[in-house]
């Protein structure tokens, strides 16, 4: 089962409630949303998206189907900003 992790060569910082980052490498910095910045702090062990679905319906209002999309949604974009990795 595919499994994501955090690319730790991208530095971040909190402002405010969002979580602003880096990517050293490509130059170019990125600022996350409330859910995505969260989707980054469970990242920092390798978690499947069924693990992040349901540690993020414990804490949001959300039905699974819609939970599920999202986290999809923002795993794919994470992914092609090289902010996160898969690992199988």
């Amino acid at each position: 089962m595919k499994r994501f992790i955090r690319n730790h060569e991208t530095i971040s910082g909190q402002i405010d409630d969002e979580l602003v980052m880096m990517d050293i490498e490509k130059g170019s910095y990125f600022s996350l949303n409330t859910v995505a910045t969260r989707i980054w702090e469970l990242l920092e062990g390798p978690l499947t998206i069924e693990d992040l679905c349901d540690l993020l319906l414990k804490e949001y209002d959300v039905d699974e189907s819609e939970c599920r999309t999202d986290v999809e949604d923002h795993l794919t974009k994470m992914q092609e900003l090289g902010l996160i990795k898969s690992i199988d």
